[in-house]
């Protein structure tokens, strides 16, 4: 599931109001009252806590196809003989970028 959605914040969320809705998540979904969600909530979180996971989620989990420049650049490079929209310096400079804190 989309953690953005699971969190309740959007895509450009600070990392402070991530944190917030994570903790206000969590004190309604306690692992005694509703485990399932306890663990869907935290893994989530971990999935978008910082800047560095949320670059690597946006990279290789795309709720949408296209979405990511990572299924952008294989789709493209799989199912057609055009270039592919993002080339190799495109893609290591995305890397740096998502690298930096």
């Amino acid at each position: 599931m989309n953690p953005y959605l699971l969190l309740g914040v959007p895509r450009g969320a600070s990392d402070q109001a991530i944190r917030q809705a994570y903790l206000n998540a969590v004190k309604e979904a306690t692992p005694e009252t509703d485990p399932e969600r306890f663990k869907a909530v935290n893994g989530a979180y971990e999935q978008i806590k910082d800047h560095t996971s949320r670059c690597r989620y946006e990279l290789f989990h795309n709720d949408s196809p296209g979405e990511s420049p990572l299924a952008v650049f294989a789709g493209h490079a799989r199912l057609s003989h055009k270039p592919a929209p993002l080339s190799l310096e495109a893609m290591k400079e995305y890397l740096r970028a998502c690298s930096k804190t």
